[in-house]
């Protein structure tokens, strides 16, 4: 009779233990994403790794090198490429196929490795149609509203996979070559249901050729949650290694996740 409330007790535990273990696995689909490892590279300039969801910036040369001559999913201006190895020499990155015959493509250059797939999407920036919500942005900053621009696009994506689309707006007068502004400013950010957002400003005193000119450089989903993250880099005069932000949209505002600098 003990032995039979034993079984009897054992296979309880049992039936608690798989019920709990399916309930953990189907919560949240990108739980499992987070005990991954992932390396994403972004240009020349940036190489980012995640493990067990803390970010890296790798910089060291002989980290470096061990990257060489591994496989990476292989995207060329958010167009997948295909499955390449690749090789870097210090300064940039070179693409091979599996024979190590060199494969010639220009643009600009992601790639990672991962146990999971990545969400890469594609986009298009465009000249800024309306100025309404640039105005504002520059009046609360205490900027000229009749300031000339170097940098005026906007780009219309789905951030958060709701069914509509937000606008990220990209502003700057950095680097000007016909006109000489007082303050050099920078700015980036999205509008949402009425909204905006920021994710980067920068406003500074003209020292000729301070500020740098930002960008969307890629549009992907890095954590497996249904929401896209954006790399923005911003160029700045005469350096060769531009910065490189990793932006998440988390609790209602941006977070940059990692830099490269």
């Amino acid at each position: 009779m003990k032995k039979k409330k034993r079984y009897i007790v054992i296979l309880v535990i049992l039936a608690i233990y798989v019920i709990c273990m399916f309930f953990l696995v189907e919560k949240d689909d990108s739980i499992k994403y987070k005990n991954d490892a992932l390396t994403l590279i972004i240009g020349d300039s940036t190489i980012w790794q995640n493990n067990k969801g803390k970010w890296l910036n790798i910089t060291e040369e002989e980290t470096i090198d061990e990257l060489n001559w591994l496989e990476y999913d292989v995207y060329i201006e958010n167009k997948k490429l295909g499955n390449y190895y690749l090789w870097n020499d210090q300064e940039q990155w070179y693409i091979f196929d599996k024979n190590r015959k060199a494969v010639n493509k220009e643009g600009n250059l992601i790639a990672y490795r991962s146990t999971y797939d990545l969400k890469v999407t594609d986009f298009k920036s465009e000249e800024i149609r309306n100025y309404y919500n640039v105005q504002k942005v520059l009046k609360e900053n205490k900027v000229d509203s009749t300031a000339e621009f170097t940098v005026a696009t906007e780009t219309n994506l789905d951030i958060d996979n709701d069914g509509n689309k937000e606008t990220l707006y990209f502003v700057s007068n950095a680097f000007p070559m016909d006109f000489n502004p007082n303050k050099i400013f920078s700015f980036v950010f999205m509008q949402k249901d009425g909204k905006l957002y920021n994710l980067y400003k920068s406003v500074e005193g003209n020292n000729i050729n301070n500020g740098c000119k930002p960008y969307l450089s890629a549009v992907l989903d890095v954590d497996h949650d249904d929401n896209n993250e954006l790399v923005i880099t911003c160029a700045e005069y005469s350096v060769i290694k531009p910065t490189v932000m990793l932006y998440k949209l988390v609790d209602d505002e941006f977070k940059i996740l990692i830099s490269n600098k």
